[in-house]
């Protein structure tokens, strides 16, 4: 979708804090000069975007108050959530259905997914809205510049650049299941030196991770800190970046969802670390070169001692690392009218890991000893106009240490006819087998091979009375090649194997009206068809249908208001409390969140926020709690 669309939208969730929504509010039309970096790897309007691209502005992120990205990220069109427990659970997004592991997460451009878990995912439950200033999401298949994982789509997350001047801020709340998050920064530029530090800490009393009931009664509490440093020097011919992200999360966990799945003193814990140099140099009038040094390590743990009173007398521990190296250097000529983006890309994984599992029947251990997956790529992309329509066209061949090249490519068209708007993209992608699939000693593959896809989407964007927009896409997506863990129904021996493919289509519609310099409203809905071709089956967790709408009433005055609906249609899980783990269904999740922003002066905010309103108990992932009606008062200051 537009990004001038989800930046309405994104003001919409937070009752109208941020400047982007009074803007959208009380604009006679939705024309905004909105620039994109992800979708291109250059700077471009979102007029010229081809590909279906959504922005959530981190200001509006941060009005909210949210813990984590995922309750703003459910809003979004062709985002599927998952939650196993809410705050002290897992969490990831399936976009347009495809894996969690078929989605590329970014910080600053720089890969997040964890390269030592089975599938290679990222887990959304301990990154914080803090210190982030956007996020850009690319739906669809974005292998050509950004190579592995990109099957599905691409989400980067952008820091906060320094301001001019010196702004300090500070964000207090606290409310329902004894939460209380706090955030503290700073952000300026003084003699061409820009620092922005932002440093906060968030905690929860929690609710029981395995749904209440049949003994699940412990609340599983939930503590996170997390800080993030940016520094930018600008150079006399170009500019220097820095950026580092650190985090360390503790969790009590559960053993698993539904009956008798509590658990008294198991603990999880997370540490990770992200960071980034980059220089950014002109070497001539319309030539532009850009070389990025950065990495993610990625630390956790669990730990799971003898449950006092219990008759069981298993413990469990496990430790898990992996970390990406990555290098890159990006160049961008403009010439004659094209914009010609090309580059070179060096990248090392690795990763290791131990779990022991000790009782009187013995002792169990799957461990991945120290192992590492390199990759090295080219690419090219050349973007165009021709009689009035945006061409982009690019090609891209990753070739792994291990098992040869991945050629991919990408083209995208975007063009106004009359009043509305028309794009269509078509792409390739590919996903490298993670590293615990290939060298877990238990489950491990060497011989697997890199899943491959191919999809397209078409979508037209029509203007409504000159205060709003009308926005419907089509998607169809293949993947082929899929790699699933098998278990041979002879020798009962498992391991992962290249099997099968997947069909993934649907419709995204989005609509959005400025009723008047005061009162909005939009409205986002995705119908979604997730299909296993080889057993004809949906895929578990993807829902039929999502549904989302909002208004807010923001006056000249101080006070505003939001209110929120959405509902996630059914969806099929499996039981997988006890054999043989059969298929069930979910039903739909119908929430109500509203919120009241009081503007005192121009440093002082007070909020109040209301999430699921009506005390309903919504179910995400089978045998997992979720939190009831719960409400949050905050205060902001900032200069």
């Amino acid at each position: 979708m537009r990004v001038t669309a989800c930046l309405l939208t994104a003001g919409l969730l937070t009752g109208g804090t941020g400047s982007e929504l009074l803007a959208a509010t009380q604009q006679p039309d939705y024309t905004f000069p909105t620039i994109i970096v992800t979708a291109t790897r250059t700077p471009t309007s979102a007029d010229e975007i081809g590909s279906s691209v959504s922005v959530i502005n981190g200001e509006d992120l941060r009005a909210q108050g949210v813990t984590t990205l995922l309750e703003s990220l459910t809003y979004l069109p062709g985002m599927a959530v998952s939650r196993a427990g809410e705050a002290a659970g897992t969490g990831g997004v399936y976009l347009r259905g495809g894996k969690l592991e078929h989605l590329l997460v970014l910080v600053d451009g720089i890969a997040v997914n964890d390269p030592i878990s089975p599938g290679g995912s990222f887990d959304w439950s301990t990154i914080s809205a803090d210190a982030i200033e956007r996020i850009e999401i690319v739906r669809g298949p974005q292998s050509t510049l950004y190579g592995s994982d990109a099957i599905a789509g691409v989400v980067n997350i952008i820091t906060r650049a320094p301001t001019a001047g010196f702004s300090p801020w500070l964000d207090l709340e606290s409310g329902s299941y004894r939460t209380v998050n706090a955030s503290a920064g700073f952000s300026g530029i003084v003699s061409g030196t820009g620092v922005t530090v932002d440093i906060s800490r968030r905690e929860m009393g929690g609710i029981s991770t395995a749904v209440e009931g049949d003994g699940n009664d412990e609340a599983d509490a939930w503590s996170m800190w997390s800080g993030a440093l940016r520094i930018d020097r600008e150079l006399k011919a170009g500019r220097l970046s820095a950026t580092v992200r650190a985090s360390r999360s503790d969790f009590d966990i559960d053993d698993w969802g539904g009956p008798g799945g509590d658990d008294p003193n198991a603990t999880s814990w997370k540490n990770d670390l992200t960071g980034a140099i980059t220089l950014h140099r002109q070497l001539k009038e319309g030539w532009e070169q850009q070389l990025t040094i950065g990495g993610s390590r990625i630390h956790r743990g669990l730990r799971d001692p003898i449950d006092p009173g219990s008759t069981d007398d298993a413990q469990t521990s496990g430790d898990y690392l992996g970390t990406t190296q990555n290098v890159e250097w990006h160049h961008t000529l403009s010439l004659r009218g094209q914009r010609i983006a090309a580059g070179v890309t060096l990248e090392r994984q690795q990763g290791r890991s131990r779990y022991e599992s000790v009782s009187t029947w013995g002792t169990f251990t799957n461990d991945v000893p120290e192992a590492s997956q390199s990759s090295a790529a080219l690419y090219l992309q050349d973007q165009i106009t021709v009689a009035g329509v945006a061409l982009t066209i690019g090609g891209r061949i990753d070739s792994y240490t291990d098992y040869g090249m991945q050629p991919t490519g990408r083209v995208a068209a975007s063009t106004g006819v009359g009043s509305a708007r028309l794009r269509f993209s078509v792409g390739t992608g590919f996903r490298a087998p993670s590293i615990y699939q290939r060298f877990s000693p238990d489950y491990g593959n060497s011989s697997l091979e890199a899943e491959t896809s191919t999809g397209w989407d078409a979508g037209i964007e029509v203007p409504v009375m000159q205060r709003g927009s009308v926005e419907i896409t089509r998607y169809r997506q293949e993947i082929g090649n899929l790699i699933d863990f098998v278990t041979d129904e002879v020798t009962w021996v498992s391991s992962y194997r290249n099997r099968g493919s997947v069909r993934l289509a649907g419709w995204e519609g989005e609509a959005r009206l400025a009723l008047s310099g005061s009162v909005g409203l939009d409205a986002s809905v995705t119908i979604m068809e997730a299909v296993d071709e080889r057993t004809g089956e949906d895929l578990v967790r993807r829902p039929d249908m999502s549904l989302s709408a909002g208004v807010i009433y923001r006056p000249e005055s101080s006070l505003s208001t939001s209110l929120r609906f959405r509902r996630i249609g059914t969806r099929k899980d499996r039981d997988l409390s006890a054999p043989p783990y059969p298929i069930v269904d979910l039903d739909p999740v119908v929430l109500l969140d509203g919120e009241v922003s009081w503007q005192l002066d121009d440093s002082l905010l007070l909020r109040l926020r209301m999430r699921n309103i009506t005390d309903a108990s919504p179910v995400w992932v089978w045998g997992y709690g979720s939190m009831g009606r719960s409400i949050y008062l905050g205060i902001v200051l900032r200069r």
